[in-house]
């Protein structure tokens, strides 16, 4: 190599951050070959990775006067069509990308051969070249010769293979290789028979289908010719037509980025928008879909100019989408591509053009996402449950369902899994259940004897709502329950089942439902807890006070090792309502309120196992106001008076059976769309 050794360091050892940017310099250099046949292999128990290619090859000359000439031009040197013998544009312009190769491994190993040469192998060491950097001075440039090795490979005829050792930070497993045929698929828009460009990797040919990102897109907005709908399997359909939702765009435009049918700048691809935010995180790939690749002669030139907009809203969250601007790479223009050859030079004003071009755009399918997605999100809805369809028939006046489609398209544009989906679209309904009392209401001055009957019916539905909302929230009790039960059979930590149990107190009565506690009562009453165990007496129980509407009540909760005594909860109990009740005669409006105390135990009073001593002691407890519970009955009693409610409450209303049936439906929907 005949350059300034430090320049080649700058260049090259870190010019590229991750593989498949790197591969993908290899695989061009490839195409500017004439190469129809490209072989990745990788070998997991080496560690390494061989880019083998059937294009021209390369001699002797070739290696000395091109390859290791960094910074060789090769359009320059081409005919004046620049263009490869076998007509194709070329990838390459600055000669520089192969020393990416660098940036990921600190060897790689060149094996080449042009039809009727001799065949040609050399090995590039990075600590040798850094060897020979250190050597070099001001006035004496350094040089690196490659070490020859021996050709140990098949390329028939003609062809190059470049085997990547020792990579740097890089452990290849079968995870890592099916995220890079993902990667590389992505970064070309030129592979496949149509380009008479195949690339295999590990034996398996790299295909459209292995972007694993078109089914993932509902709406499509397409530039040129080139139909993508072909490669979209879940694009929304027209109603009218039953053909797949997809859009053509302008695709010239002018110095200023407006559309032009006769502008200087032409594009072609795609934009499109995902059906939920979450489908374009690539599931831990580090590969994030949401942007906006451009792709220059078939190559990724810029991997997301999405980036460079603040439009702000939902709907930027939604987008994907590649665009083929080769008008960037004109051969008679400036590079454009910046000295890492992973950007774009900004200043440029081809660049200025697309970016402003594309924001236009971007603003355009805003506007027209939006209006597809309120017409659609009514279609899935009614589509997605029967049950919903028929409600929706049923909705008068007619103006309702106007507003209906609104909630219907916010739901949809969530962009939420189907099971969350159905239940939201349970709670439309029922917001609309309600909207219609409010309309009722508004018109109270229009009633007369010929709509009376439409009025007392919306009168009718406060109940129905009504009943819905406790079923909804006994519902949700019945899950609290069964969650403590479970917290007790694992035998979870006291204070954590404590916490839990305090903040639900509806547990023990319905009426404490807005207990509220008062930091300054459980001070005193711990004040009173730490003198009762000063006086030697048994180990104290956890207690906390609570208020309620019309009540103070005193809990404590304990998981003794052993039995207690009635008499223990007695002295205990009674000091704490002592406590309590000198507090409160502080305030004498709220001294003349009652005081309750529960006593909740992992197991019954010693000797409570004889039925008429309980009753007994329960009643000499019970004149104090206090009752004592185990959690085991408490998860009874409050499990077996929610059920009664659901029972009693399940033939309530229509609306009820409705609601029910619009979230039960979410369960199929569910197991129908993980099938």
């Amino acid at each position: 190599m005949t350059i300034s050794l430090n320049v080649l360091n700058h260049l090259g050892l870190s010019l590229y951050s991750n593989t498949p940017a790197v591969l993908a310099e290899v695989i061009a250099n490839a195409w500017d070959a004439d190469a129809t046949d490209v072989r990745v292999n990788f070998d997991l128990s080496e560690n390494t990775i061989t880019v083998t290619d059937n294009g021209v090859g390369m001699d002797q000359a070739d290696i000395n006067n091109k390859y290791l000439y960094v910074g060789y031009q090769k359009r320059s040197q081409a005919s004046t069509s620049f263009l490869t013998p076998s007509g194709r544009l070329p990838m390459g312009r600055k000669g520089i990308g192969k020393l990416s190769l660098f940036s990921i491994a600190d060897q790689f190993a060149i094996y080449s051969k042009k039809l009727e040469s001799l065949e040609q192998a050399l090995l590039m060491d990075a600590e040798k070249l850094k060897a020979e950097i250190k050597k070099e001075d001001a006035s004496t440039p350094g040089s690196y010769h490659p070490e020859p090795i021996e050709f140990d490979t098949d390329l028939g005829e003609h062809g190059t293979s470049i085997r990547i050792q020792r990579l740097k930070k890089v452990k290849l497993t079968r995870a890592s290789v099916s995220a890079l045929r993902k990667r590389i698929a992505r970064r070309f828009g030129i592979i496949g028979a149509r380009h008479d460009f195949r690339i295999f990797i590990d034996g398996s040919e790299v295909t459209f289908s292995d972007r694993d990102y078109f089914h993932k897109a509902r709406f499509i907005f397409q530039y040129g010719r080139y139909d993508y709908t072909q490669h979209c399997t879940s694009l929304d359909t027209d109603e009218d037509t039953g053909r797949p939702l997809s859009f053509n765009h302008d695709n010239r435009f002018d110095s200023n980025g407006k559309a032009d049918p006769e502008g200087a700048y032409e594009v072609h691809g795609w934009i499109a928008i995902a059906r939920r935010s979450n489908d374009l995180d690539d599931q831990g790939q580090d590969d994030n879909l949401n942007k906006i690749t451009i792709v220059v002669r078939g190559k990724v030139a810029l991997e997301d100019i999405l980036k460079e907009y603040r439009l702000g809203g939902m709907i930027t969250k939604y987008i994907y989408g590649e665009i083929h601007a080769d008008f960037l790479d004109d051969d008679d223009e400036d590079d454009i591509a910046t000295s890492g050859r992973q950007g774009i030079a900004e200043d440029d004003p081809r660049y200025r053009a697309i970016k402003a071009f594309l924001e236009s755009e971007l603003k355009r399918i805003w506007i027209e996402t939006n209006r597809l997605k309120d017409r659609k999100g009514l279609e899935s809805a009614l589509a997605s449950n029967p049950y919903i369809r028929k409600w929706y028939d049923k909705l008068r006046p007619k103006d309702l369902q106007e507003s209906a489609k609104k909630i219907f398209a916010a739901i949809d544009k969530a962009g939420v899994d189907e099971t969350s989906k159905q239940d939201l679209y349970a709670d439309g309904v029922l917001a609309f259940e309600t909207l219609k009392l409010n309309f009722a209401l508004d018109r109270l001055d229009r009633i007369d004897a010929s709509n009376l009957d439409l009025f007392l019916g919306y009168l009718k539905d406060v109940d129905s709502i009504e009943a819905v909302r406790y079923y909804e929230i006994v519902q949700e009790r019945l899950s609290v329950i069964e969650k403590l039960h479970d917290m007790v059979d694992k035998d979870v930590y006291e204070s954590v089942l404590q916490k839990y149990i305090f903040d639900r107190l509806w547990l023990f009565d319905p009426a404490w439902d807005r207990a509220t506690g008062e930091r300054h009562m459980e001070e005193r009453l711990q004040r009173v807890v730490d003198s009762v165990v000063a006086k030697g007496k048994h180990v104290r129980l956890d207690v906390r006070y609570r208020s309620v509407p019309g009540t103070h009540v005193i809990i404590e909760l304990k998981r003794a090792k052993r039995p207690i005594s009635t008499g223990e909860i007695s002295d205990q109990i009674n000091a704490y309502i002592d406590a309590l009740r000198a507090e409160l005669n502080k305030t004498p409006k709220e001294a003349l309120l009652p005081i309750e105390a529960v006593c909740l135990l992992d197991r019954l009073p010693r000797g409570w196992n004889n039925l008429e001593r309980r009753q007994k002691d329960e009643n000499s407890l019970a004149v104090n106001g206090i009752r004592v519970m185990t959690y085991t009955a408490l998860i009874e009693s409050a499990r077996a008076r929610y059920r009664a409610f659901i029972r009693a409450s399940e033939e309530a209303s229509d609306l009820h059976r409705l609601i029910d049936k619009i979230r039960s439906h979410s369960t199929v929907a569910s197991s129908m769309e993980r099938s």
